[in-house]
């Protein structure tokens, strides 16, 4: 189990609780700038994750992650969710090894 892991598993857990409550406009300023900070959420994590210093600007990110789903449509809702869990990231795994961290680090690059 890596900080990684955990890290990521935390921003599922924001995606679970920021489910849009409406139909909402889909906003594509809003999605390209959810996926944008998916992108550096994932980066951050991957790369600095065990360091404190970065804990604050994780925590900028899941709040504005947080704000901007519960404003998407809820179709992109469930394509975030639906990445995170097509890859595991709904359950830490504690059996992963560095380079199918960074595998997966590539395929969620991909997606987003």
């Amino acid at each position: 189990m890596t900080a990684f892991e955990i890290l990521l598993n935390k921003f599922y857990e924001t995606i679970e609780n920021n489910e849009p409550k409406n139909n909402a406009v889909h906003h594509q300023t809003k999605t390209s700038e959810l996926f944008e900070l998916i992108r550096n959420y994932i980066e951050t994590s991957f790369s600095y994750g065990e360091h404190l210093s970065y804990k604050q600007k994780l925590t900028d990110i899941i709040e504005k992650s947080a704000e901007i789903l519960q404003n998407t449509s809820h179709e992109e809702w469930s394509k975030v969710k639906y990445a995170f869990m097509e890859n595991d990231l709904h359950i830490i795994r504690r059996d992963r090894d560095k380079s199918e961290i960074q595998n997966l680090k590539l395929r969620l690059d991909q997606i987003f």
